[in-house]
């Protein structure tokens, strides 16, 4: 009972963790793409910056898993997020901004 306790103090411990360095990790990816959209040469190209970043986490994973694994992990991943951003971006009523110039 004790060495249950034990394991599930940890996995909250983790879990906070992993939340916190997940918010962390999403501000400075968002402010990277940002600052990359906004310092972008002439002419500007919506979602550049976008799918870029898309297919970096691809490749992250594909090189992590391998092939068949990480195509696997990047769909799950994306559909997993996608389910749990949906819900709180739609309540926040996030505009469309205005494409860097």
């Amino acid at each position: 009972m004790v060495m249950n306790d034990n394991l599930n103090k940890e996995f909250d411990r983790i879990t906070d963790l992993g939340k916190a360095r997940s918010d962390e990790y999403t501000e400075r990816l968002l402010a990277f793409v940002q600052n990359m959209e906004a310092s972008s040469p002439e002419p500007f190209i919506p979602l550049l910056a976008d799918i870029a970043l898309a297919r970096a986490l691809i490749v992250h994973l594909v090189i992590r898993y391998g092939s068949d694994k990480g195509l696997v992990e990047a769909q799950d991943a994306f559909q997993t997020v996608f389910d749990q951003m949906k819900p709180i971006l739609e309540d926040m009523g996030v505009s469309k901004g205005d494409p860097p110039q």
